[in-house]
């Protein structure tokens, strides 16, 4: 025991490094041994061997913290406590006695620390056992064995092929009969004894791997996974545990595989994150062609959508048949509808946050597809193996034939086009950090029968620097910004005209994260978006126009929040998660301000004057709490329940069924007030046959104190006394959420139904009474079936149900004493459209069964709308010549759409 002269010199003396007071040890004799000591002049290293050499007892030290002077010593049959005492007098070090053989000497701050008698016994099993197989991975060195006797191992588990990290892999300790399960970076984290242990590592779709670990302190690894030659009836790799249905404290959390969106019936073979959410309950939208979607009945604008750290304005291409995401670049797609984690803010209803995966550190790969109206193609690999990564991919349409197949004269003088890039750098700069450059663009041009069209380009960019300063401890400090450009025109007539639009933004963002045991963990940060935006500029457009140019001065408005969220499990039925979030907004100068006779009711014929305000013109401050709670009844059920504050200082505005891609963003000021809401969650959560089903049921509830609504025939084009138009009222909103959802087996698939109500109570609009909003659409049910009758070949079902959504129409007339038919409207959002439904089918031919094959190529056939129903987007009115209102159906897909889609990828 601690007699090698090795660990002398560069091992045991750590013990005088970390180690304090061992009440809990026998008693300490070589303090009490009698001493015989004479030096004229020597140093203290000196000193200290003659004492070794002398007596049966063994210094550990470093002979670096020793002062270098040489020392005077005499004593006589002193204790050896009283003799070190004195000759470390003046020098901050302290000496440790262990039992009555070992002396310690380490600075005497450090022997404050209360160290275990575990640690000891820890130590002596690793100096028994330090000549270890060569195929044994060590970890850590004795230097940085800590109190506490037990090494705590931070490993990270990735595709052997593919770098990729393997999300919920399972890690088992087998000596000690423990374990974990990788999270959706891959990492996880055990905390064992010094010594060695047999690790095994097992996913679906990999082969099982075991390797012998051999402890000495805290470190790091990483471990590779080869993929699984074994024929399955499905290969099923998630990203989160197997249990999380029952298990995870948040509520109203759907987290997409990438593998079930690529598998899910689309709009012409194109895969598509929105429209498998759609398929979730409580995601709705309010028709074909519509832009964005609705979450438990909130607007469009109210979703906060993220791409990596980037705001998305707007995630649509093509007026809404396809979303912005480019799938072959997605690692994990995750729709917060109720308790919004604290670290999100500045929307009412959800937040969607789509990850983008890194680049190959490996090999170099490419992947793509064609189908009828778009193609794609990315690739990615190391500019530095190992070092530096990158992904880019694009995607683009060629749709302008399509059109053109209908022979239908306005089709073939429409044009339809989109595209998207992405371009992301992966820099490893050590172990523990990384940085992330990343930028994105994506435009889409539209013209109908050459009399309007619309524009619309994203451009943004982002750095992301992580740190994990120990391996529970780490940070995510973000930059990003982004322009969103809008236009609108008027192509023919005196009427021609061009309306700008534009939003900029500027953020930065800083998250800490401690785990500080199994139970506790602790995430905490600061955040600031600064907006610019540019309401309208409208301009004449063609050589007929009459209209006059106009510009609205540019609006800005800075957000900055402060937020600290826990997560802590009281018991192993109990769990927590409470935060709290801070919100300051300003709205900025310079801007004109106009005065009115009655601030509260702002009038256009009112005015009494305006300013030139510079500085901050408005402030709101939000203060919001964020609560959820998991209560597990049994290993397979849970009851869960989740309450979120939330505000929101930028907002759409529209009033129509749905937002424009040009509809005008408007900053809070001191007219227009933020949105408000106080959201509520409750569930129950059951999984059966060992969690190869999940079925879940949710209530939710939501009041919003605050949000806009228009007066009749409001005018929101390039209007300087917006908040003229805008009526401010409140509303609420309340549902239910059922989901069955059978994960694997040949047959699998997902059932949803929600029940959703969401109304609004506006003065002045029907008669102040709560009325239908425009996402008002009572019932909504989805079907999604998965056969997949051998490993290579799956057949997808898809039915889709919805209530119409509400609008308001003539319900009579009357003739003016000028013989004129005058229409009498309901009141506001009244009637409502036919009801919705649709059948999708799909079937994909997976890649083939030989591995020596250098590409591997899928097909998909998909039919969309199977049975050719013409689903009402509207309803519109006109008088037929007997001078009666005549209802006419506006259908935007009104026949089933073919699609054969080939994907190809390197292996």
């Amino acid at each position: 025991m601690l007699t090698s002269p090795h660990w002398a010199l560069r091992g045991v003396w750590v013990i005088a490094f970390f180690c304090g007071t061992l009440a809990v040890l026998p008693a300490q004799s070589a303090a009490v041994q009698p001493v015989d000591l004479q030096i004229t002049s020597a140093p203290l290293t000196t000193v200290i061997d003659s004492l070794a050499t002398k007596y049966p007892i063994q210094f550990f030290y470093r002979p670096e913290q020793l002062p270098r002077q040489n020392v005077r010593a005499q004593y006589r049959q002193e204790p050896l406590s009283t003799v070190l005492a004195d000759l470390l007098a003046g020098t901050g070090l302290g000496a440790l006695y262990y039992r009555d053989y070992a002396v310690i000497i380490a600075p005497a701050a450090q022997l404050s620390q209360a160290f275990t008698a575990y640690y000891f016994e820890s130590l002596e099993r690793v100096l028994s056992d330090v000549d270890s197989d060569d195929n044994t991975i060590r970890i850590g060195s004795l230097e940085e064995l800590g109190p506490s006797g037990r090494a705590r191992i931070r490993g990270r588990v990735i595709d052997r092929n593919t770098g990729e990290p393997v999300i919920g892999a399972t890690v088992f300790v087998t000596d000690l009969g423990t374990g974990t399960s990788s999270d959706e970076e891959g990492y996880f984290t055990v905390e064992l004894p010094p010594g060695e242990h047999e690790l095994r590592i097992q996913s679906v779709g990999y082969n099982e791997l075991k390797r012998t670990l051999f402890s000495l302190s805290d470190g790091e690894l990483e471990l590779e996974l080869r993929g699984s030659a074994t024929e399955l009836d499905e290969v099923v790799v998630t990203d989160r545990a197997r249990d999380a249905n029952v298990s995870t404290v948040q509520i109203g959390v759907d987290k997409l595989e990438v593998e079930s969106i690529r598998k899910t019936p689309a709009l012409l073979g194109e895969a598509d994150v929105v429209r498998t959410l759609l398929l979730r309950p409580g995601v709705t939208t309010v028709g074909e062609g519509a832009t964005g979607f609705n979450v438990r009945g909130g607007e469009v604008d109210q979703n906060l959508v993220l791409q990596d750290e980037n705001f998305l304005l707007n995630a649509s291409h093509a007026l809404g048949f396809f979303s912005t995401f480019n799938a072959d670049l997605v690692r994990s797609v995750e729709l917060y509808k109720g308790n919004i984690p604290a670290q999100y803010g500045g929307r009412l209803a959800s937040v969607l946050d789509v990850q983008m995966r890194d680049g190959d550190f490996e090999r170099f790969k490419f992947k793509g597809g064609v189908g009828p109206i778009a193609g794609r193609f990315s690739m990615e690999g190391p500019l530095v193996k190992d070092k530096t990564s990158f992904i880019a991919g694009v995607r683009s349409s060629y749709s302008d034939y399509v059109l053109g197949l209908f022979n239908i004269q306005e089709l073939e003088r429409s044009s339809a086009f989109f595209y998207d890039a992405n371009l992301r750098l992966t820099h490893r700069l050590s172990s523990s950090s990384n940085l992330v450059l990343a930028g994105y663009a994506s435009a889409d041009d539209f013209t109908f029968d050459g009399q309007f069209g619309f524009n619309y380009r994203t451009r943004s960019g982002q750095a992301v620097l992580r740190n994990f300063f120990t391996e529970d401890f780490f940070s995510k400090l973000a930059f990003s910004l982004g322009t969103y450009d809008s236009e609108e025109l008027d192509l023919d007539g005196t009427d021609g005209a061009s309306l700008r639009t534009q939003v900029q933004y500027y953020r930065l963002k800083e998250v800490l994260n401690r785990q500080f045991n199994d139970d506790l963990s602790i995430e905490a940060g600061l955040s600031g978006v600064l907006y610019q935006v540019q309401p309208g500029s409208q301009q004449p457009f063609g050589g007929l126009s009459l209209i006059e140019p106009e510009e609205l001065e540019q609006e800005k408005g800075l957000e900055l929040a402060a937020f600290a969220e826990a997560k802590y499990s009281i018991s192993p039925a109990l769990e927590i998660s409470a935060g709290l979030r801070f919100v300051n907004y300003r709205f900025l100068g310079p801007k004109t301000v106009f005065d009115y006779l009655d601030p509260e009711r702002p009038r256009r014929d009112e005015i009494t004057g305006s300013s030139l305000l510079e500085g901050t013109i408005a402030e709101y401050n939000s203060l919001e709490p964020r609560l959820a709670a998991r209560y597990r009844l049994s290993s397979s059920s849970s009851i869960k329940a989740g309450y979120s504050r939330t505000a929101q200082f930028i907002n759409q505005l529209f009033n129509s069924a749905s937002p424009a891609p040009t509809s005008q963003y408007q900053l809070s000021t001191e007219y227009i007030p933020p949105h408000r809401a106080h959201n509520f969650s409750i569930g129950y959560f059951r999984n059966f046959k060992d969690d190869l089903w999940e079925v879940s049921i949710e209530g939710y509830g939501r009041l919003i104190d605050q949000l806009l609504d228009y007066r009749d025939f409001a005018d929101l084009r390039v209007n300087p006394n917006l908040e003229t138009e805008i009526l401010v009222g409140e509303g609420r909103g309340y549902g239910a959420e059922l989901s069955i959802h059978k994960k694997q087996g040949l047959l699998n698939g997902r059932v949803s139904y929600t029940y959703s109500i969401a109304e609004r109570k506006v003065v002045g609009i029907n008669g102040g009474e709560y009325f239908p909003g425009n996402s008002n659409k009572p019932h909504d049910l989805s079907v999604l079936l998965n056969y997949n009758y051998n490993q290579r070949n799956t057949v997808t079902v898809n039915f889709t149900y919805s209530t119409g959504r509400p609008i308001t129409a003539p319900v009579g007339s009357y003739r003016s004493r000028e013989g004129l038919i005058v229409p009498i409207y309901s009141e506001r959002n009244q009637l409502r459209i036919p009801d919705y439904h649709r059948l999708d089918l799909a079937y994909t031919m997976g890649t083939g069964y030989r591995k020596d094959r250098p590409v591997k190529i899928s097909w998909t056939f998909s039919l969309y709308n199977v049975y050719a129903r013409r689903n009402a987007f509207s309803v519109f009115f006109t008088q037929d010549p007997s001078q009666t209102p005549r209802a006419n159906r506006l259908s935007v897909l009104g026949t089933v759409f073919p699609a054969l889609t080939i994907n190809f990828e390197t292996i």
